[in-house]
């Protein structure tokens, strides 16, 4: 016998051929040996022996393998990479056991994987849920049924195609109503020329493929006998089911060259198309039954709809007394597709669809029990799920703490644990928690022992015990709002316990949460192994995710109290001695000499001087407004309506010249310094300062008054340019408000004076709301505004002429009160804002 040489195996795949080779098949065996070892030529030869003399051939070629001193390297490239439907033979090789599930109680087996009540994996021994990565099963299907997801799929593959020879159909007439003698020139075969395949659906939901002829061609005797070769040569009649297992016989004599036509036309034809095995997946995939022992909480439907598949199936058996006819198989085909459709749909396969306006979402239909399985998927893994390494609570605003830490209270602390394996670096550092109490249990195996009523000298950890200890400052965790769901909705940070009732977090990091601090809640999650640890922080920690992936914006921006401190400490820009030590106990730089040296009240730093404590050593940024030199403030520009733009250029610069770390360091310095100036120098806001003056209030009034007859003109007909000087005498009429906030009031050093919402807004406060509702492009209809219209009329007869509220102009503010009217509108034109938000 005339032996090739091979590439050398590992010592595993020796073992495994010299144990198990004597029983071996040949389609066995080249499922034994990889194929990135034997060349496909060899493994030929290799098959051919097995069957001849299994043992021997065997022995010889890994006698020769062990000789080979020196192993070949082959170098190759990757050409493509092939994806295709699971076959029947991939679905049982992906299983953990060579036998189908047959039974409901199955489902849930132990051989499936981890989770389970009680005991180990069946499969692979272990008893803790993390070593385990869950094991696939399948059910056996009694007869072939079509891919639900897929049925279109093979209708416009197979219209392609002759039937009865399976060569391509030649196109030569490419016109949707040709005549008979045209489509018998442009098929291969005249006979089968006229039929059409189309996709039908039954009553309970099942698709299918039915063979058609028009009604007005002659249908002779046995015309449907061509198909004996597929499976059966059953109808007489003018249209015809296409069993899968007549598709499934078709799809395997499909020859090469139709193979090569179909795809370059797009189309694979796929033995996946046709189920004959459907995958049972592992527990891990699955929700375990939530139970207070009296009623069942939470169930996963996904299950309950493979114990339907598993009672179809039980049917179909018990129904048989022989070989089934083609009305048998066409009736369990579509009873079992039915099931197995509704199980696929609620697991979330996605239906393929080559249609343009299905893709876009053009005349999409809405299947309601689709709808109600999603929703249903939603709830049981999403909503109902739960877990015991998580807390939710309050959060308030902690500006001292970094940008990076959070502050968990001590009564959650004292509950969570986190999971440490002893180990011979970790072992004295972990026996010392547990000496003093702050470890609640320790495992030994599969056994859990409680360390609450121990004490020092009774326990002594050894290499491989699990310690559940309690958390502790620096620790990970990452945290979520909900209902938020954007990608830095989850930020990962460090822990700090304190003794307060609520979780604290630096409002810089709000932002990104899209949180405040008005009684918003956030989960907690607490990453129990090291690998959950590690993804947390690469994937979610602040420092990864300074920058937008949407924008590309900074997540985090100061605050208005902190642009409020900065506006202050600018003004005053002199700060004495006390001051100035003061803020420089929260920067890392120390305090340079002071700007003026001599003055009635002693030394004397500048503003700037403080600020440039902020910045990291040997920085250079430059832009239209401040000049930075080796981290000295040479030029800013004190104007308070840029100082959010020259931070921004600022952290920018920083971001890119010095990295992601100097980032935050310049936010843990800045923010607290801030607060702290803040807090010193004081800021408020009193009645004063929404009182306009009396000769503004009259000239707003009497201006509104002016406009009353533009109103009615433009309610009585429509037109573009009544409604431009419309709005251009409202913007006149609310210069003196906004002239007085940023001037006259405090209010002007809480907004942003080039805002035209945030000037808008403490106009409608203390000057008057202005138009609130107009008969055009808004989502109410026009009847409403009528309808107000009748109704201010009937409650003010005696107003002027053109009263502006009956137009929709409300010509008093917030602040004063309106009236019930007033009100009315008001509220119409708010909740008009919200739906348009929500439709954006």
């Amino acid at each position: 016998m005339n032996i090739l040489p091979c590439f050398d195996f590992s010592p595993v795949w020796l073992v495994v051929l010299k144990v198990g080779v004597e029983n071996l098949a040949s389609d066995m065996l080249r499922s034994m040996i990889p194929s990135c070892y034997v060349s496909e030529q060899v493994m030929g030869r290799i098959s051919n022996s097995v069957n001849q003399d299994t043992y021997l051939c065997l022995i010889l070629v890994l006698k020769e393998m062990e000789d080979s001193s020196a192993p070949t390297t082959f170098e190759a490239k990757i050409k493509g990479i092939k994806f295709g439907l699971a076959t029947r033979q991939e679905i049982c090789k992906a299983s953990i056991s060579d036998c189908p599930i047959s039974h409901a109680s199955q489902l849930s087996n132990p051989f499936l994987g981890l989770p389970l009540e009680t005991g180990k994996c069946e499969s692979c021994g272990t008893g803790e849920a993390g070593q385990c990565e869950g094991h696939f099963g399948y059910i056996e299907l009694p007869t072939p049924i079509y891919h639900p997801d897929h049925v279109g799929e093979l209708k416009r593959m197979l219209s392609l195609l002759c039937l009865k020879c399976l060569k391509f159909k030649n196109r030569k007439f490419q016109v949707k109503n040709i005549g008979v003698m045209e489509r018998v020139l442009s098929s291969c075969c005249e006979e089968t020329s006229q039929i059409s395949i189309n996709e039908a659906k039954t009553s309970d939901g099942a698709y299918y493929l039915e063979l058609k002829v028009p009604s007005r061609s002659r249908l002779q005797e046995g015309f449907w006998y061509f198909l004996e070769k597929y499976g059966f040569r059953y109808g007489d009649m003018y249209s015809r089911p296409l069993l899968p297992s007549e598709v499934m016989a078709i799809l395997r004599k499909i020859p090469q060259e139709t193979k090569r036509k179909l795809s370059a036309k797009g189309y694979f034809p796929q033995d996946g198309y046709i189920l004959q095995h459907l995958p049972v997946p592992p527990n891990c995939l699955s929700v375990p039954d939530i139970s207070d022992g009296i009623s069942t909480m939470s169930t996963d439907y996904s299950i309950t709809l493979l114990k339907k598949v598993l009672r179809q199936v039980e049917i179909i058996k018990n129904s048989r007394s022989g070989k089934p006819n083609f009305e048998s198989h066409e009736i369990e085909a579509n009873d079992l597709q039915a099931a197995v459709a509704q199980y696929l749909q609620f697991r979330g396969t996605g239906k393929a669809s080559r249609d343009v306006d299905t893709r876009f979402g053009v005349n999409k239909e809405i299947n309601a029990s689709s709808t109600k399985a999603w929703l249903e998927k939603m709830k049981t893994l999403f909503i109902r799920k739960g877990s015991g390494f998580s807390s939710r609570s309050v959060i308030t605003g902690d500006p001292f703490k970094g940008v990076s830490e959070i502050g968990l209270p001590f009564e959650i602390a004292q509950k969570i644990t986190f999971e440490e394996r002893v180990n011979q670096h970790n072992m004295q550092f972990l026996q010392k928690l547990v000496d003093e109490k702050l470890c609640l249990t320790y495992r030994d195996g599969l056994s859990t022992y409680s360390l609450r009523e121990g004490s020092k000298g009774h326990t002594f950890l050894r290499p491989g015990q699990v310690v559940h200890r309690r958390i502790m400052d620096g620790d990970i965790v990452f945290i979520n709002r909900p209902p938020t769901t954007h990608k830095h909705s989850l930020q990962a940070l460090s822990v700090y316990v304190h003794d307060d009732h609520t979780v604290k977090i630096n409002p810089l990091i709000c932002g990104p949460l899209s949180a405040d601090f008005d009684g918003d809640c956030i989960h907690l999650f607490y990453p129990q192994s090291l690998e959950a640890k590690a993804e947390v922080v690469e994937l979610f920690s602040v420092e990864k995710q300074l920058l937008s992936s949407h924008t590309g914006n900074f997540n985090l921006q100061l605050a208005t109290d902190s642009l409020l401190s900065l506006k202050i400490l600018l003004r005053n820009y002199f700060l004495n001695r006390a001051a100035a030590q003061q803020l420089a106990m929260f920067v890392p730089s120390v305090l340079p000499k002071p700007a003026v040296m001599k003055s009635d009240s002693g030394p004397l730093w500048t503003a700037s001087q403080i600020l440039q404590t902020t910045l990291p050593s040997s920085f250079d940024c430059s832009g239209e407004r401040h000049i930075i030199l080796k981290s000295e403030i040479l030029s800013l520009e004190f104007n308070r309506d840029v100082m959010a733009s020259i931070l921004n250029d600022i952290v920018t610069s920083l971001f890119f010249l010095k990295g992601p770390k100097e980032v935050l360091r310049f936010f843990n310095s800045i923010q607290p310094l801030l607060m702290e100036s803040l807090y010193s120098e004081g800021f408020s806001v009193s009645l004063r300062d929404f009182f306009l003056p009396r000769d503004v209030l009259e000239s707003i009034q009497e201006n509104i008054q002016k406009i009353s007859p533009l109103l009615y003109h433009l309610r009585a007909s429509y037109s573009e340019s009544i409604a431009l000087q419309l709005d251009t005498y409202v913007r006149s009429i609310k210069i003196p408000v906004t002239n007085f906030v940023l001037k006259s009031s405090a209010i002007g050093h809480l907004i942003d004076s080039k805002s035209e919402s945030a000037l808008s807004k403490v106009v409608q406060q203390i000057g008057f709301l202005g138009m609130q509702i107009s008969d055009k492009g808004k989502f109410y209809s026009e009847m409403l505004v009528k309808d107000m219209s009748s109704l201010f009329q009937k409650k003010y007869p005696s107003c002027d002429d053109y009263p502006t509220e009956e137009f929709g102009l409300v010509g008093r503010p917030l602040f004063r009160g309106l009236d019930p009217y007033q009100e009315m509108v008001h509220s119409i034109s708010s909740r008009e804002v919200i739906v348009r938000s929500t439709e954006d």
